[in-house]
């Protein structure tokens, strides 16, 4: 009798497995899972400064590309050692207009809408949570130091987050 269970009960279990791999095509059965890079940078990203949020990124995926927009204080201070040192309460709404993956991180393309001027930062994540974001083609006094990185922490996806 505990024969006649056993072997319905194998029976059954290799029947349903036949049927799940019938029911997904040959390119599905080959294919491996693949992550695509982009979403890593998906999501809200902040940067605060004595306790504010100073920075803000918001980076969507529509298809392969990425869109968004980067909150930026209109004027920005560093000290001798590249650290802000202060930034002002006026902020200046830009829209993300590319971003593309580069060798070591994302080239973000900004433009503001006010001044039509566009900057490009490059962003490289440090982990999954927080990323670094440099300023490229920035002037500096002579005698300057570039400015340092900014950090960003993500705070997820669809979080608006007040910008004070």
């Amino acid at each position: 009798m505990w024969r006649l269970v056993a072997i319905a009960v194998t029976a059954i279990a290799l029947c349903g497995v036949g049927r799940a791999q019938t029911s997904m095509s040959p390119a599905m059965q080959n294919a491996p899972a693949r992550k695509s890079s982009l979403v890593e940078y998906v999501g809200s990203w902040i940067g605060t400064f004595q306790g504010h949020t100073w920075l803000t990124i918001r980076l969507t995926q529509r298809r392969d590309q990425l869109t968004g927009m980067f909150q930026r204080p209109h004027d920005v201070q560093f000290n001798d050692q590249g650290d802000v040192e202060s930034a002002s309460g006026e902020r200046s709404n830009c829209s993300v207009e590319g971003a593309q993956l580069n060798g070591d991180g994302l080239l973000l393309t900004v433009k503001d809408p006010d001044t039509r001027e566009t900057d490009r930062y490059l962003m490289r994540l440090t982990s999954d949570t927080t990323a670094e974001v440099n300023m490229l083609a920035i002037s500096t006094a002579p005698g300057m130091p570039r400015p340092k990185p900014w950090k960003l922490t993500k705070v997820g996806p669809n979080v608006i987050t007040p910008v004070r």
